[in-house]
């Protein structure tokens, strides 16, 4: 007689149990989730780091724009906020005003100003910071800004940078027997971050010969 042994008996399957094989198409779907999670945060990080900076305000007085120059004839667009000058020179793109007779000597002063928001650019507070300077070229007005001048460290002390930092520059000019011509002017967008300050908004001009603008 031959002896057989029987199957243990294991019982149905339980319908509640949990199994613990991987599932490969659940494991695929997290995956390709997480991949692309991971792409879109990369993607605004590249166009959060790369975003065109926008001024905040519009001057509807400004007629051009600024360009800052050093003393060896190169545009200036970043420094430190403790630059003394941060810029050697402005130099205008807007010719002085036909109002002023040829032989009338013409002046040009570096203004900063506070923009503040819901403010018009009109009550922006601000102060000189170089010149009045002497200017040769009626069509290209420019002042010349020295080292006793404040930095735009010593500007935002008095006028902070309330507004996302930044702080707007006219070239204000003036003549002789007309005055100052404070409605219409060139300006200039600089935004300060830390201890450092960059341009934003403001003139490309060539900056060679530069000094032969103003007088000596």
């Amino acid at each position: 007689m031959t002896s057989e042994l029987a199957a243990p008996d294991l019982g149905a399957p339980d319908p509640n149990a949990t199994s613990r094989r991987p599932r490969p198409r659940l494991r695929r779907r997290v995956l390709v989730v997480a991949g692309l999670l991971v792409v879109v945060l990369v993607a605004a990080l590249v166009w959060w780091s790369t975003r065109p900076e926008v001024v905040p305000y519009d001057d509807a007085a400004a007629t051009g724009s600024i360009t800052l120059c050093d003393a060896s004839g190169h545009r200036v667009t970043e420094g430190s906020v403790d630059d003394r000058p941060f810029a050697a020179y402005a130099v205008g793109s807007t010719p002085l005003s036909d109002r002023v007779p040829a032989d009338a000597p013409a002046y040009a002063t570096l203004y900063g100003y506070q923009p503040r928001a819901e403010v018009d650019p009109l009550e922006f507070s601000g102060s000189p910071i170089g010149g009045p300077v002497l200017f040769t070229q009626s069509a290209r007005p420019a002042t010349q800004v020295g080292a006793d001048a404040w930095s735009l460290a010593n500007f935002t002390e008095v006028f902070p940078a309330k507004d996302d930092g930044y702080v707007q520059l006219r070239l204000i000019t003036s003549a002789e027997g007309v005055g100052a011509f404070t409605q219409a002017y060139d300006t200039a967008d600089v935004r300060i971050d830390g201890n450092r300050w960059h341009l934003v908004r403001g003139g490309h001009a060539s900056c060679a010969g530069v000094a032969d603008l103003v007088a000596r």
